[in-house]
């Protein structure tokens, strides 16, 4: 019990902010309209590498994503970077922006942070609080008490993005993956059961194990207006070409926790005094290239773990850049920076000891605006409160039209709903695909009418030759030549138009944060298509028929419900390999869509051309060559580390060699993947590892699909375990065992083929015998064939190493051979003779 309550009272709070569920006064208790225990909705079926977040299920394995952040982070990560620098590059905030002004932070709940130690008064008795909770109740009030310092300088309802720091006990925000349960969160004000991912601001993550000397009840961490004078001079002085941090500097680094603040004293202790002793704060010396960040393959411990983890979390949910957050440890601060190319971590400080930068952190995410945060700045909302995209709008500055002709300042309104949801692919790094329903406004819809429109948003490495936007205008281009192959058109996406921004138009703050090189950089890709729908949405057996007849060529045949992946396949595929000479390579249920006609019939669509390449010939030595020495020189780098970890949507697997730039060989995404590709051996996607991506898209459909109810709209996916793994050399033996019947059990009665199958839905099970079994016996070749080729190839390099040149070219013509033969036998005349 304390003996003054009244040390313990906090700042009094805008009437306009929703109250501190943990601050220490009676008038703050928790409303009764917040559930003690958030229990989230059912969740929305979602794929991603590491399976189905299903109905029942805990949502994705924490190790998994855990084991995912350290793989993807190791070789992609810029430590130390400076504080100061950090906040003005990423925030866009300076020192000169803090309101002059004197700032305490709250002796009460710092004197609770310190001792790990909270009583929070409930009108009539106390609740005593201890551990970690404890200390994030204290922080929670000391920020939001600066906070309250903060605001006149610009109200609350005035600021152009109003945010709230709170802390979640153990709420979990809603999204479409994880169930983590972060720290804290800055979220529009909303309730703690009503946080969602994809529309907060920043994260941050509190670790506190032990109690911190020489923060008593009556010290007193005050930041004057001479510390923040001088802080802005420092800054102003950097400013200069040829200057750096002086003798003395406010913004060094400490990550000591158990000194003696400089800034903290006694209340009777004088400003004047503290001068007189010297600046506390250790020294550094001039700025050198480490205050911009060093490269280093980095091992993240357990915390930067997590706190990276919330980072990949706000990533893969919303249409944004980038994901900003910090991470305490004891008293130490580090700020965070997550961006598509890697991950930026500031050099940690003290903030008792350094209080001027604790300050300065606060009021950059205060006063931070939606782009500062990492939200599209391509997206306008009509408010200032974001809690949702209604009559949000994406304007282009600029864009190129499916001729190849620019167009000018394009809006489009955002048509995001239930029925048609944002998507967004899993994960931090890499493209991070974000789909957006969207209606074409002004002159736009003048130019591509009022039909349903989405926005494909990525990040495309920036030295790929053939994009995507280019292969669509060449294919559409070469099959509108000639009335033979122009209704095929139908079958190949409709790009609106597309537009490129580097990261320095979108004002992305890595462009100017004076980093090594990204290890793969990226620009930002916005294709404007035609709406499809996925697969989930087949709903009647006619779908399936009047696509099936497509296929073969107006034939009036009637068979079961069927796959309009082969009405893809025999006509859009097969035409644009044969015509254009251009192999998909990323064959999957998620880039098999359709839209339908005038009447209501289905017509199949292949999209997603992200990885689609020109078809390479086995007798171009040369491109082989240089693939094989590609790969070798990574094998060498990489030092036996195992590297088979799939990356979201088909992405390269990472290198430990930074100074190789360009993006890895691509081979797309696992559950679908050729046998051949899933080892990331060098081998040319051919025509044959389409072809066995079609055989599995058909297993993966028969053997998972729940066509949907009377009542509903789209069907549902069933969750393939071995198939859909992070890691590719389980979904290469998952597969292995499935063509060769093997029982992974002996007292199991059903093989891996069996039990594929066995829940395969009454209407898709005459697939199973008309179309899988007789494919089966086509593709049972394929482990033999990927055995031979992989043994091949390991040989090649090892002969490499040993230096034989003579006995390399043999391995590589026997490597030639076998590759001819297995695309002589798995052709697209046997396929198509299966199915009909």
């Amino acid at each position: 019990m304390v003996e003054d309550p009244s040390l313990y009272k906090a700042h009094d709070m805008p009437v306009t902010l929703p109250q501190a569920l943990s601050a220490p006064t009676p008038r703050q208790n928790p409303p009764a309209s917040v559930d003690k225990f958030y229990r989230p909705s059912e969740p929305i079926l979602v794929r991603s590498p590491f399976g189905l977040a299903a109905k029942g299920a805990k949502g994705y394995e924490d190790k998994l994503v855990k084991g995912l952040i350290k793989q993807q982070f190791q070789d992609k990560t810029d430590i130390d970077y400076d504080v100061i620098d950090f906040i003005q590059h990423v925030w866009k905030f300076k020192p000169g922006d803090i309101p002059y002004s004197s700032y305490e932070l709250d002796r009460a709940n710092c004197h609770s942070y310190a001792k790990l130690e909270y009583e929070r008064i409930d009108g009539i008795s106390y609740q005593e609080i201890t551990g970690e909770r404890a200390c994030c109740s204290a922080f929670e009030n000391i920020i939001r008490g600066v906070c309250h310092e903060l605001t006149p300088a610009i109200p609350f309802d005035e600021r152009e993005f109003p945010l709230v720091f709170s802390f979640l006990h153990d709420r979990t925000p809603k999204g479409d993956y994880a169930k983590f349960k972060p720290d804290f969160g800055y979220a529009p004000a909303v309730e703690l059961n009503e946080h969602t991912w994809a529309h907060w601001g920043a994260y941050g993550e509190l670790k506190k194990k032990r109690a911190t000397p020489n923060i008593g009840p009556t010290t007193r961490i005050v930041i004057t207006k001479t510390r923040i004078e001088r802080l802005v001079k420092e800054w102003e002085l950097r400013q200069q070409p040829g200057k750096g941090k002086e003798k003395g500097s406010l913004s060094s680094s400490s990550t000591s926790n158990h000194a003696t603040p400089s800034s903290v004293t006694s209340p009777t202790t004088q400003s004047r005094k503290r001068k007189a002793k010297g600046p506390a704060e250790p020294c550094v010396s001039k700025r050198t290239k480490t205050s911009h960040g060093t490269r280093k393959t980095v091992d993240l411990t357990g915390n930067e773990v997590q706190s990276a983890k919330y980072a990949n979390e706000l990533l893969s949910h919303g249409i944004r850049n980038y994901a900003t957050g910090f991470l305490v440890e004891e008293t130490s601060m580090s700020l965070w920076y997550v961006d598509r190319m890697g991950l930026v971590k500031s050099r940690s400080f003290d903030i008792f000891r350094n209080p001027q930068l604790f300050l300065l952190v606060i009021a950059a995410l205060h006063f931070a605006n939606r782009a500062q945060l990492g939200m599209n700045p391509l997206i306008e909302f009509p408010a200032n409160v974001f809690q949702s995209y209604d009559s949000a709008v994406l304007r282009l500055p600029r864009a190129v039209d499916h001729t190849k002709e620019p167009v000018e300042e394009l809006s489009f309104g955002l048509r995001i709903t239930k029925a048609k949801p944002l998507v967004v692919a899993y994960g931090a790094l890499g493209r991070g695909t974000t789909i957006v329903p969207i209606k074409a406004q002004g002159r736009a819809k003048e130019l591509f009418g009022s039909e349903n429109l989405v926005a494909k948003m990525s990040w495309q490495p920036i030295n790929r030759e053939d994009t995507e936007d280019q292969l669509i205008r060449v294919i559409r281009r070469k099959l509108g030549k000639r009335k033979k192959t122009r209704r095929y058109l139908k079958h190949i996406v409709d790009l609106k138009c597309s537009l490129d921004l580097t990261d320095a138009e979108l004002n992305l703050p890595r462009a100017s944060m004076m980093l090594p090189e990204a290890y793969e950089p990226r620009l930002f890709r916005v294709l404007i298509l035609r709406e499809y729908l996925p697969l989930e949405y087949v709903r009647s057996l006619d779908d399936f028929q009047r696509v099936f007849i497509d296929a073969v060529k107006g034939e009036s045949l009637i068979f079961p419900p069927c796959l309009f992946a082969y009405n893809i396949f025999a006509i859009a595929h097969h035409k644009v390999y044969e015509i254009v000479g251009v192999l998909h390579c990323d064959i999957s249920a998620g880039n098999v869509v359709f839209y339908r006609d005038d009447v209501g019939h289905a017509i199949g669509v292949l999209a997603d051309w992200d990885l689609a390449a020109y078809k390479l010939d086995l007798d171009d030595v040369e491109k082989w060559m240089r693939l094989v020495e590609a790969h070798y020189m990574r094998r060498a780098s990489e030092n036996s580390e195992s590297q088979d970890t799939d990356l979201p949507e088909g992405d390269p697997p990472p290198s430990n060699n930074p100074a190789k730039k360009g993006p890895r060989y691509r081979t797309g995404t696992g559950p679908f993947m050729a046998l051949d590709l899933l080892d990331g051996l060098p081998i040319f996607h051919g025509y044959r590892h389409d072809l066995e991506s079609f055989f599995y898209l058909l297993c993966y459909f028969c053997g998972t699909f729940n066509p949907p109810k009377p009542s509903e709209s789209k069907g549902t996916f069933r969750f393939l375990a071995g198939w859909e793994n992070g890691n590719l050399s389980a979904v290469a033996k998952a597969k292995m065992n499935f063509l060769l019947k093997r029982k992974d059990n002996p007292e199991d009665e059903l093989n891996m083929f069996d039990s594929l199958f066995k829940d395969t839905h009454d209407v898709y099970r005459p697939l199973v015998i008309k179309w899988i079994q007789p494919l089966y016996k086509l593709f049972k070749i394929v482990p033999k064939v990927s055995t031979d080729v992989s043994l091949t190839i390991v040989s090649i390099l090892e002969e490499r190493e040993a230096g034989s040149v003579r006995k390399e070219r043999q391995l590589a013509k026997k490597l030639k051979k076998q590759c001819e033969d297995a695309d002589k036998y798995l052709t697209y005349e046997k396929f198509i003779e299966v199915l009909l």
